[in-house]
């Protein structure tokens, strides 16, 4: 009796054993730096000033840490006017458009890995086209010494295994936001001084244009939906310029390059910036200090704004979505430190206020599939 009972002791003791290492939890995966987990912040910084700089946003919105390309780098700057930011694989690309360089660095660590100045003139935007290449938006000298348009703006392709511009194509003045879709690259050409008002289609293989779509004057932002549709976002001509001309929505249907829907502003309307929401597959923008939501089965340009901005923004300067987040960043008066507001999409009520750099232009949540 008393064996027998022993081998049952065993036995309940071997199992419990064998539950307990089948239902131990797996160690987690490390983050691959400080920065594996959270929002970069790109401060654009003041003209002719070497000031442009990284904030970054922990995931939960509770701290945030300035000036992190300088820290990590011993006080290292980006430079002169930080337009946009692009990643790769474990790196990130700072286009800094006064400089005339990329500055690239790693995207965990911060650690400076190189900088791009060659068939580098004032660059805007990039966008990846295949495993390979990302084509970046140019313009080149932009004003000669009386301020008039220099047209010598350009795309270039740049090698992203060995971080350099293989290649370069001349287009008309302003290149700015692209989009990739259906093999296909979709380029606002905005203008600079002067306006333009065009989309421009190209193979970004053979670098042949396929095709041009008329737009809005300006077309600044570009932005895909979840359906694979070109939006874009037509600010117009301010009154400023003496030919002031109204904002315009447009949405190209990239099977038949053609705008399927478009919407027009009233004169002396010019919205800016373009988020989407893939949750609810709105579209945002911004209008004189409001945030509306339309999504591609409306008829009409929306009259309700989802956000009221004032009281929390002086100056709208980005406008990103993610993860049922709202950010908008502020450039305040343009000469004091900025800040990123971020809202709850359920009821679009405020959740987070951070203090930033100087003019803040863009976000983008950084974290590893870990």
């Amino acid at each position: 009796m008393k064996t027998q009972h022993f081998k049952k002791l065993l036995f309940s003791a071997a199992m419990v054993a064998l539950l307990a290492g089948r239902c131990k939890q797996p160690e987690p995966i490390p983050p691959k730096g400080d920065y594996d987990g959270g929002y970069f912040v790109l401060n654009e910084g003041q003209f002719m000033h070497d000031n442009a700089s990284v904030s970054f946003l922990s995931e939960d919105l509770q701290q945030v840490e300035n000036d992190v390309y300088a820290n990590v780098n011993d006080n290292q700057t980006l430079g002169d006017i930080a337009q946009s930011m692009f990643v790769n694989g474990d790196k990130i690309y700072f286009l800094v458009n006064n400089s005339d360089r990329v500055v690239v660095a790693g995207r965990w660590d911060m650690k400076h890995k190189g900088i791009m100045n060659s068939y580098v003139k004032a660059p805007r935007y990039m966008v990846k086209v295949s495993d390979r290449y990302a084509v970046m938006s140019n313009w080149g000298e932009v004003f000669d010494n009386n301020w008039n348009d220099v047209e010598d703006d350009y795309l270039a392709w740049v090698d992203l295994e060995n971080d350099v511009v293989s290649d370069t194509l001349h287009v008309d003045l302003g290149p700015n936001q692209m989009v990739y879709q259906n093999s296909k690259l979709y380029v606002g050409i905005a203008g600079v001084s002067q306006s333009r008002n065009k989309v421009l289609v190209l193979d970004p293989v053979s670098k042949q244009t396929i095709t041009e779509i008329s737009t809005g004057d300006r077309p600044k932002f570009l932005a895909k939906d979840s359906d694979g549709h070109i939006w874009v976002l037509s600010t117009g001509n301010a009154a400023w310029t003496g030919n002031e001309t109204a904002g315009k929505l447009q949405i190209i249907d990239p099977a038949t390059d053609t705008a399927v829907k478009e919407f027009n502003f009233q004169t002396t309307q010019h919205p800016e910036y373009l988020a989407y929401n893939a949750d609810n597959h709105k579209m945002y923008f911004i209008l004189d200090g409001k945030v509306y939501a339309i999504s591609f089965n409306d008829s009409a340009l929306p009259t309700t704004p989802v956000v009221d901005l004032s009281g929390d923004v002086t100056k709208p300067y980005g406008l990103y979505y993610h993860d049922g987040k709202l950010f908008v960043t502020d450039a305040v008066d343009y000469q004091t430190a900025g800040k990123t507001v971020v809202y709850d999409t359920q009821n679009y009520h405020k959740v987070a206020e951070l203090n930033v750099g100087l003019l803040p232009n863009s976000v983008r949540f950084n974290r590893s599939d870990r």
